[in-house]
């Protein structure tokens, strides 16, 4: 079946996103996370979408979660940078089970996990459907990250300040939600629209290495154009008072090393996490149908 609507001609989007229509099955694959002709089950994927999608979140939140309470903790002036970044390391290497057990690292695992999952299912099932991921994945995937990350926000805000813990104002909450819109934007959407350019001249990068680049520097660049919402959503709450110019000087006066721990929480979260979630997808997808097909004949009749 060949899709019924064609894409913009300056965005391929079905080069963009490797989709395909074998004549074997019919159907788009996304060769980047499901198995190249295999006839995959919707079951199975959704279950590699959620296996995977959670021991990736597992994978990357201890980092991000010493990486975050760093930040917070640096902007209220609880603490600068560089101590928080170290006492993090060292709590987790002294004693990781406890570390994992920590509120701060399941708030910071229940967000990754979430998005990772509600971003694999959404295309595993779109694919299903013959459509294209992209605009759904943007839809679905911001809101699940900006909610779960809004809420993950406001008890490190809370959790890390200065301040007696209070409601947070709502243009903290707006600001949040831009900050992880941008972000995702850049983890799951631009990703694989800007990879096919880096694969053209003048740098003619072989796919795997555009894919990998492409993953890995937009989520950081992307992180240079946040850090001053994310630093005034911040003081709006520890210094309601302050003026416009206080917290100009706020955002100049911690802007490099914000900016520094922006990027650095968002490689393993969703520079490095990305790949991992790619290709663990498309490992467990062959290994899963693989098995599927070989002791069920029932789902060898069910495509995706």
């Amino acid at each position: 079946m060949k899709p019924s609507s064609v894409p913009p001609p300056h965005v391929d989007l079905a080069h963009a996103f490797d989709l395909h229509a074998p004549e074997e099955t019919g159907v788009f694959e996304d060769v980047g996370a499901l198995p190249k002709g295999r006839h995959a089950t919707l079951m199975v994927g959704l279950t590699t979408d959620v296996i995977v999608g959670a021991a990736t979140g597992l994978l990357v939140a201890p980092f991000v979660t010493i990486i975050d309470k760093s930040l917070t903790s640096n902007v209220s002036g609880r603490g600068s940078l560089a101590a928080s970044l170290g006492d993090g390391l060292k709590t987790f290497t002294k004693n990781p089970v406890s570390f994992m057990t920590k509120p701060s690292f399941l708030a910071v695992f229940a967000v990754f996990a979430g998005t990772y999952i509600t971003n694999n299912a959404v295309e595993t099932v779109f694919l299903h459907q013959h459509l294209n991921p992209a605009t759904p994945k943007f839809l679905i995937g911001s809101s699940a990250n900006v909610g779960l990350n809004m809420w993950k926000d406001m008890l490190f805000t809370k959790w890390f300040a200065t301040v007696a813990p209070k409601p947070l104002p709502r243009t903290s909450y707006a600001l949040f939600a831009l900050r992880d819109t941008m972000t995702v934007s850049t983890s799951f959407v631009l990703p694989p629209i800007v990879s096919p350019y880096l694969q053209e001249e003048p740098l003619r990068l072989s796919k795997p290495t555009a894919d990998f680049v492409s993953q890995l520097t937009l989520p950081c660049a992307v992180q240079l154009v946040s850090v001053p919402v994310h630093v005034l959503s911040l003081d709006l709450y520890n210094n309601p008072q302050s003026t416009m110019a206080q917290r100009t000087q706020l955002i100049r006066s911690s802007y490099w090393s914000c900016a520094f721990g922006r990027v650095l929480r968002t490689i393993p979260g969703f520079g490095m996490g990305g790949v991992v979630n790619r290709w663990g997808r498309h490992e467990l997808n062959m290994y899963l149908n693989e098995k599927v097909h070989t002791y069920s004949p029932f789902f060898r009749k069910q495509k995706i």
